[in-house]
Order: C-alpha cells, then structure tokens, then sequence
C-alpha cells in the first residue's frame, strides 16, 4: 500500500492519549458497517445493562422483541428477546449470537467462497 491513512480522520474513537476526550453519544442514521444482535431471556435487564453500565442509548424499539442500542457511531448493538430469536421458552441452550457485517453486491460471491474455504480449514491443515 503505497498511500497512508490516517483512520482517525473518519473514526469516532479519540486519538489515545491523557488528554483524549470521549466524543457524544451518535443519534444520526447510517448503513451499519458492522454489528452484533445478541439474544436475551431478559430484554429489560439487558437493556439498562448495556444503558446504565456501558453508556449506550436507545436508537430504536420494537417492543418486547428488539432494542438497537448505540453508543458512538458505529458502536450498534441489537438486542432481540430470546423467544423471537427462535427460542423456546423450555430450551437450555440460548440461540447463537450473531455478527453482520455490510458488502456491496460484487463482494457477495468472493466473501461466500472465501468463508467456506475457512469453514474447512484450507490453509491450515485442520478444521476451522
């Protein structure tokens, strides 16, 4: 790569350092780049979690079955009850947390070929 740049010109995230300053809350709508949906048996407790423990807020809210919850900008989680994730209410195991992440139409092929090279392990001899 013959160019570099500075990723902090377009990051939310302060330069480290003893005088960096936590920038606002982001409330602004964009195309999520990266974000996680995580199941809860317990979407209320969840929700003043990630709220009162970690700082996050309510973007939006579908009630009793999904919170989006933000920080920064591009710090979105979603919160999905576990009963509209696809669990029943008797089950042990929890449904599986998820991680989406955006591509363009053009990368949908080469990404789905490049994840089952790793689902097999090519390259490194072993099942991934």
């Amino acid at each position: 790569m013959s160019d570099y740049y500075d990723a902090f010109e377009i990051s939310p995230v302060p330069v480290p350092g003893p005088d960096a300053v936590a920038p606002e809350p982001y409330r602004g709508i964009y195309g999520m780049p990266a974000f996680v949906t995580i199941p809860t048996g317990d979407l209320a407790a969840s929700v003043d979690f990630w709220s009162r423990g970690l700082g996050f807020f309510e973007l939006f809210t579908i009630p009793g079955t999904l919170v989006h919850l933000r920080r920064w900008a591009f710090q979105d989680v979603l919160l999905v009850a576990a009963s509209a994730a696809g669990r029943d209410e008797t089950a042990t195991v929890a449904p599986a947390l998820t991680c989406s992440f955006a591509c363009v139409l053009g990368e949908v092929e080469a990404s789905a070929e490049a994840r089952a090279l790793a689902d097999i392990g090519i390259g490194t001899g072993e099942p991934a």
